[in-house]
């Protein structure tokens, strides 16, 4: 895997025009309602409005899924737990609120390459410090993955195929060296990439090509997301009673 896999469908997508402080905004303020819902009918419109944007976002379905997988274990367990303890309704409130959460994030992330997330969250007075932080961990996971594919290859260039068992005390030897070689030789990496931004300049800016720009069509996905979070709250506490 490399870096760019992760932004490969953002450039594709419909919603990469906008501007990332809008859908920061718009993604955190639907999953900060979202963890207040609690009647099913306005979660279930809140599910179908997120469905729709993942539907139309030029993204593809396959690719949302994969991604949706790995947190698919982390929902299912927390519903099990409400299901035990709170009832089959409290349960599958967990789930849709979860997964509709989830695939806010996932769309938000899928639609808006890295760089360009990270300078919205400086846009949005996010400490240098914090995206840093985010920005440097995101570059270290690839380092290591690729260190740890370069590892692999070198112990099958050795002849090394695994243990026969789990108790094969030769090949946890032979894995925990590596392991330990795969830190260091991936911190090393990590702190060149370092060195070689602050011999460039680096400030712990965040800078892109495109400037940042509020422009209609940001409002216009701003009001829908204002409209349908209404209307769930307007829902949620009875103001309005529509039943099925």
């Amino acid at each position: 895997m490399s870096h760019l896999d992760v932004d490969q469908f953002a450039k594709v997508s419909r919603f990469y025009p906008l501007d990332p402080r809008v859908k920061l905004i718009c993604t955190v303020a639907l999953v900060v309602v979202l963890a207040f819902i609690t009647v099913l009918l306005p979660l279930l419109l809140m599910a179908a409005f997120v469905l729709a944007l993942v539907l139309s976002s030029r993204v593809p379905i396959k690719h949302m899924a994969r991604n949706f997988a790995f947190a698919l274990m982390f929902i299912a367990f927390a519903s099990a737990v409400m299901l035990l303890t709170s009832g089959w309704m409290a349960a599958l409130t967990i789930f849709i609120r979860i997964s509709v959460s989830v695939l806010a994030l996932l769309l938000l992330v899928s639609t808006t390459p890295f760089f360009r997330l990270m300078r919205g969250f400086q846009a949005l007075r996010m400490p240098k410090l914090l995206t840093g932080l985010i920005m440097f961990t995101y570059r270290f996971i690839f380092i290591l993955l690729e260190e740890m594919e370069r590892m692999r290859m070198a112990r099958a260039a050795r002849g090394f195929s695994g243990g026969t068992s789990i108790l094969d005390r030769a090949a946890f030897k032979t894995l925990s060296a590596t392991i330990g070689m795969v830190f260091v030789r991936a911190n090393l990496r990590a702190t060149n990439i370092y060195d070689a931004l602050l011999s460039r300049g680096y400030t712990g800016e965040i800078r892109i090509m495109d400037r940042l720009q509020v422009r209609g069509i940001d409002g216009a996905f701003a009001a829908a997301f204002a409209t349908m979070m209404m209307f769930a709250i307007v829902l949620q506490v009875g103001v309005v009673h529509w039943t099925l």
